[in-house]
């Protein structure tokens, strides 16, 4: 139907920040500017969704337009493309927290909602994604209220930084990463939801390390820093892949005492551990090990499989339920359309038949207009009732509005995920 299919157009940090660091995790202010200047290239509905994780834009319009524009902006990069059917698809997914570097995550289902009214705000939010955004929206709400999602960390490195959370509130402290592999990398984007105030990155390199440190708006540095960082953080993780320790017994009482018995919380993944086993620590120093991290990870790990199993399908339903209300909505503006042709039709044809008449008295012309409109409406109903069985088939859409000369849709109803 043209002017109505929502397309999705996005970049996610995972997949390399080149050219993205300007269009995450925008302000208010940065998503209005976006969201105008879109409305410039010719859409007629657009909602911007910019997070530290994702920039998505979701637009009704001209989709090419909105694809170069992307590309000449973010280092002549391509975006993922949703359609019509996908697009609900990764909204809803998006919006349910199963897209997300930490599986479940609240913050999400936020920043959906603030996106969504930012384009109400600026008046770019129509009869296509306002629907569309307030359904996904909603089934954000209750995959949260009936599963576990989001209560669970899926990995050791985001339950890592959960664990860490629940000994020390990290918003507003300083932490340390020591290794910049996977798992350092998933700490550090874990890390994000709860804002500290600083994060450094350490590793064998100093480019290794600068490269994570940029992705998250950190400092980096190598481990010959190791020593003098844990003095100055208050919670460090260490995911450093070593046959040996790089913390001894004397370092921890070196740091220890140096800090004077301000806590220091170490969470040490490595295997084997990357801080030497001691019986008693130092005061003021303590750690979350990786074994008892494991410990609970088993606990979690058929729960979370279950919530997202049982979020899929919420999803999948959810889905379902919008394409039945759009494809109804779509017919509806249809039927709207060949109504008015066919009046008008029959309004041409009555001029031409009555000067044919002669004299006609009022009573004999509305006879006459009520028979034309009798007519037309048992000749439409078959039609109709036709249109509306095949709603949910484009192609016979497409079929039907040519058969009864209603304008030509030119816009892709396509289903899948693409790359422009």
């Amino acid at each position: 139907m043209e002017g109505s299919v929502p397309f999705g157009v996005g970049f996610h940090r995972r997949e390399g920040l080149e050219g993205l660091a300007a269009w995450l995790g925008l302000p208010p202010e940065g998503v209005r500017e976006r969201v105008l200047t879109f409305r410039a290239l010719g859409m007629s509905e657009i909602v911007v969704l910019s997070t530290c994780e994702r920039l998505e834009v979701y637009g009704v319009g001209p989709l090419r337009e909105a694809v170069a524009f992307l590309r000449r902006s973010i280092a002549d990069r391509s975006p993922a493309i949703w359609i019509h059917r996908a697009a609900a698809v990764h909204l809803f997914r998006v919006a349910a927290g199963l897209d997300s570097t930490a599986v479940g995550e609240a913050e999400i289902l936020g920043q959906v909602r603030d996106a969504l009214a930012i384009a109400r705000e600026v008046g770019t939010v129509g009869p296509t994604l306002g629907p569309l955004f307030e359904r996904a929206l909603a089934l954000g709400r209750a995959v949260r209220a009936q599963t576990d999602l989001g209560r669970h960390p899926l990995s050791l490195a985001v339950l890592a930084v959960q664990e860490a959370h629940h000994q020390v509130p990290l918003q507003g402290r300083k932490i340390l990463i020591a290794g910049a592999g996977m798992v350092g990398t998933q700490i550090a984007h874990a890390l994000l939801r709860y804002q500290p105030v600083q994060i450094r990155v350490l590793s064998r390199t100093l480019e290794r390390a600068r490269a994570l440190a940029d992705q998250v708006g950190g400092e980096a540095g190598t481990l010959t820093d190791l020593v003098s960082s844990l003095v100055q953080v208050d919670v460090a993780f260490m995911a450093l892949s070593s046959p040996q320790p790089v913390l001894s017994v004397s370092d921890l009482h070196t740091i220890a005492a140096i800090r004077a018995g301000a806590p220091l919380w170490l969470v040490d993944l490595g295997a084997p551990p990357n801080v030497e086993p001691d019986e008693a620590l130092p005061p003021g120093i303590h750690q979350i090990r990786l074994e008892d991290l494991k410990a609970l990870s088993a606990q979690y790990q058929k729960r979370i499989a279950a919530a997202i199993a049982r979020a899929e399908r919420m999803v999948e339903e959810a889905v379902q339920e919008w394409e039945q209300w759009w494809w109804g909505h779509q017919v509806g503006r249809l039927i709207a359309q060949l109504q008015r042709r066919v009046d008008a039709l029959r309004e041409q044809e009555l001029e031409w038949l009555w000067p044919k008449l002669g004299e006609l008295t009022p009573a004999q012309q509305a006879r006459i207009e009520q028979f034309a409109h009798r007519l037309i409406q048992k000749l439409l109903h078959s039609p109709i009732v036709g249109l509306k069985q095949m709603a949910s088939d484009p192609q016979a859409v497409q079929w039907f509005r040519m058969l009864w000369g209603l304008e030509e849709g030119t816009e892709d109803l396509g289903n899948g995920r693409s790359t422009a």
